[in-house]
């Protein structure tokens, strides 16, 4: 293709349609290992590890493989507090540079690094992110009780610099995916790639790690990892994720959702979950629940209607414990399913009682109700 240059040291002009078609194939098999769910293998990992530390300069650390990201947590909280957090980001950041930085930067032109990136980092995020990183929140907030038992608020605040010092092992497959496909699908033969080595082999065989000057922490796959046709984490009968500690994560179509919202689905109270104060969980609970029974169980009152299901309905519903109904706009929507918002009795945007659709959908968009127009199709 004309303009395109390839030299064994050098990749200019973009990429060219056989290229592009390699490196299709070439995200899947990151996507592949994104997903991983066997067992860590001891012997492959520490090695890899050990050659981060030395190309970064730094000495042999140990290398403590914990069973999930919540005994990763915890166990950061506790160790760093106890090392003051002194040199934690210094490694990170060391080993970083060293393996990754001038594995591609000196040898490609901007049309080319945009039109790989594209193929390959965005495309293996889009099927992995919201799958591999649901779980750095949650374990952060479970471990920063404990660290606080150990370690006062110096151990909250290490157990939360957590995800800011932590490196994403399998769970970066987009960047190590950008990286490799340099050299294995365009066809660069750099010596930096020798630096690069164990980067790439921590990341085919170890979870997120935490990484000090004198110890690095890996974490194991879990052993369940499942999402839907959308690639949102995403289970109906279990957790969507589960390591083998038993720690395990439980969402409806990526929206996290309460352990006892899947297990005991059946009985699930519908007063339960419209009390969630999230409004994406609320949507999630109740198209668990089913919304024929919510209705029938909260003392659905319609106040206005429309035949069409993305405008949905003005419900009042009778919740125990309230002094009053609440007030709920229901409809379908396309990206989250069916939709349960409340909304007030009088707009605090134009000052007009919300007694129809309409006006509901206009103040769950900010608009003054003179002013809205309903998509034909709502993303």
């Amino acid at each position: 293709m004309e303009g395109i240059e390839r030299t064994k040291t050098k990749a200019t002009g973009g990429i060219t349609a056989r290229e592009r078609e390699r490196l299709a194939a070439h995200s899947d098999l990151w996507i592949k290992r994104a997903m991983r769910t066997d067992p860590i293998e001891p012997d492959k990992i520490i090695p890899a590890i050990e050659g981060l530390y030395k190309a970064a300069g730094l000495k042999r650390p140990h290398v403590v493989i914990v069973p999930s990201p919540l005994v990763m947590a915890f166990a950061y909280g506790a160790a760093a507090a106890v090392w003051y957090c002194q040199k934690t980001s210094a490694a990170t950041r060391a080993a970083t540079n060293a393996a990754t930085r001038a594995a591609t930067d000196d040898a490609t032109d901007d049309a080319t690094y945009d039109a790989t990136y594209a193929a390959t980092d965005d495309a293996t995020r889009a099927a992995t992110y919201a799958a591999t990183y649901a779980a750095t929140d949650d374990a952060t907030r479970a471990a920063s009780a404990a660290c606080f038992d150990m370690a006062g608020d110096l151990g909250i605040r290490s157990a939360k610099k957590w995800p800011s010092a932590y490196q994403g092992g399998n769970m970066w497959a987009g960047y190590d995916c950008y990286l490799t496909a340099f050299r294995d699908v365009i066809g660069l033969e750099l010596e930096s790639h020798d630096a690069y080595y164990c980067w790439e082999q921590a990341a085919i065989h170890g979870g997120f790690r935490v990484m000090h000057d004198e110890f690095c922490m890996v974490c194991d796959f879990p052993e369940i990892l499942l999402k839907d046709d959308q690639n949102r984490p995403h289970c109906e009968t279990g957790p969507s994720h589960r390591w083998r500690d038993g720690w395990s994560l439980y969402h409806w179509h990526g929206v996290r959702v309460p352990e006892n919202w899947i297990k005991n689905r059946a009985n699930l109270d519908p007063v339960e979950v419209l009390k969630a104060d999230n409004v994406e969980q609320r949507a999630a609970g109740m198209a668990i629940v089913g919304w024929p029974k919510a209705a029938k169980v909260l003392n659905r009152k319609i106040i206005d209607g429309d035949p069409d299901t993305d405008m949905g309905a003005l419900v009042e519903l009778t919740m125990p414990g309230l002094p009053e109904p609440g007030r709920f706009l229901m409809a379908q929507c396309p990206r989250n399913g069916t939709i349960c918002e409340g909304v007030p009795h009088i707009s605090d945007i134009d000052n007009l009682p919300i007694d129809t659709v309409i006006a509901a959908q206009a103040w769950r968009v900010g608009d003054p109700q003179s002013e809205y127009q309903h998509p034909e199709v709502r993303t």
